[in-house]
């Protein structure tokens, strides 16, 4: 969408949140056809497109009554909008769908989405946008500032995959957005994770309620949800957070879970920029490099997740996590065929043991921490538990010996504990069937 154009109180709109024209694409970024042409390149190499939108509002340096409407495309009238106000409480609901966001400076004006005109016509809006560009995926961006029963015709005109931005910390109110759309960001779950790695004296209990209350509040638990440790709208974890293993577990937890895991740009690059704009760095500044810490630690968590999906003894989609076992400092968390173990003593701490008290593991079974740089193994002791040994607070992601192939991350591994073989097949007594079975279907 075409932004608003030169410099504002709050610099340019270089990011693409203050829209004045919904018909236009933003020619700062290129074409019709550079759009079409980057849909095509990103299909061929097996990718997907995932398009941010904004519904809610258009940007403005002015507010009425010197506000000109004229400025905007397609609503360019006053009753396209909501009667101007700033929202004031942030508990009351309706402030919060009806009165505007931003201050005096930069107007985010309101677009009044309880008109049926209004609604006709991003319905429409929207159903050409994916089609003429081959759009796989939505992000909604500002969706609790949108009544609810917006969305479904919306999403039913896209008629694609669509994630929304519900940024709050209240486990009912975000989760009942999933009500309306797949999936919403876990703003919650965030809320707590970060509190839960702020420091080596912080609550790990936290995790544990979080996956509780997710359960409760969201449709299908946290598979309706996407989880996600930094975005562009809150300063990143690095610069706040300056323990290497602090950052590592944070990661850890949003691909061990239920929730889809995602990135935010940089983080693969340990960028430590602080709250918006500094948090949205330019990227070419790392030259792209791979060879380095976080790059190479992301690119294990997301090897370790492909291994649990390919396991074919498992329904790790379908399987909901749950907390194996938990402490005020460490916490395990099982998505068979996957535990992720996890610590906030952080990398000054000593050797610290643990035992997994609940792990769903038969006895005997041979797990690989493929997070590790030796691939260490341990064993499932005869009452089920895992002896867990933490070394500098480094976080650790075990799957079963025989979930692992030889060109997988821990292969050579895997190959000498199954005596060359990788038969998934020998894994189907590895997990205690009561577990096995805790299974939802996501609709």
């Amino acid at each position: 969408m075409a932004n608003i154009e030169g410099n504002t109180t709050y610099g340019a709109a270089y990011h693409g949140y203050w829209p004045v024209n919904f018909n236009a694409l933003n020619s700062h970024f290129g074409t019709e056809d550079d759009l079409k042409a980057l849909s095509d390149a990103l299909h061929k190499r097996g990718m997907y497109l995932m398009m941010d939108i904004i519904v809610n509002h258009v940007a403005a340096t002015a507010t009425p009554p010197s506000l000109t409407y004229d400025q905007f495309q397609p609503f360019n009238t006053a009753s396209d909008f909501h009667p101007f106000c700033f929202i004031q409480d942030y508990q009351n609901q309706t402030q919060v769908e009806q009165c505007w966001v931003g201050d005096s400076n930069l107007a985010l004006a309101d677009i009044n989405t309880e008109d049926p005109n209004i609604v006709s016509t991003y319905n429409s809006w929207i159903k050409n946008v994916v089609t003429t560009y081959n759009v796989d995926g939505l992000r909604l961006d500002t969706v609790k500032h949108v009544r609810q029963d917006f969305w479904p015709d919306f999403l039913s005109s896209a008629g694609v995959f669509a994630v929304g931005e519900v940024l709050d910390d209240r486990y009912n109110y975000t989760g009942g957005y999933t009500k309306v759309m797949d999936t919403v960001f876990n703003y919650p779950e965030w809320f707590n994770l970060i509190k839960a790695f702020l420091n080596p004296q912080a609550d790990m209990g936290l995790l544990s309620s979080s996956v509780d209350l997710t359960k409760q509040n969201f449709k299908n638990g946290a598979m309706s949800t996407v989880s996600f440790s930094e975005n562009h709208d809150n300063a990143r974890n690095p610069s706040g957070i300056f323990d290497p293993m602090l950052i590592k577990s944070i990661m850890t937890w949003t691909f061990g879970g239920d929730g889809i895991p995602t990135l935010y740009y940089g983080q693969e690059a340990g960028y430590s920029g602080g709250n918006d704009p500094m948090n949205r760095e330019a990227l070419w500044f790392t030259s792209y490099s791979t060879d380095v810490t976080y790059y190479k630690f992301i690119t294990k968590l997301n090897q370790a997740r492909k291994l649990a999906l390919a396991d074919k003894t498992a329904k790790f989609v379908s399987t909901p996590a749950e907390v194996a076992s938990s402490t005020s400092h460490h916490i395990a968390l099982s998505k068979y065929p996957m535990l992720t173990v996890l610590t906030n003593s952080g990398n000054s701490s000593a050797n610290i043991e643990w035992s997994i008290t609940k792990s769903g593991f038969k006895s005997g079974v041979t797990l690989v921490d493929v997070l590790s740089d030796a691939c260490e193994t341990v064993q499932v002791a005869s009452d089920g538990s895992v002896p867990v040994t933490f070394k500098a607070g480094a976080p650790k992601v075990y799957l079963p010996a025989t979930s692992l192939n030889s060109t997988s991350v821990c292969g050579a591994k895997a190959q000498a504990n199954t005596g060359g073989s990788s038969s998934s097949a020998q894994d189907s007594g590895a997990f205690h069937s009561q577990a096995a079975t805790s299974s939802v279907i996501v609709s």
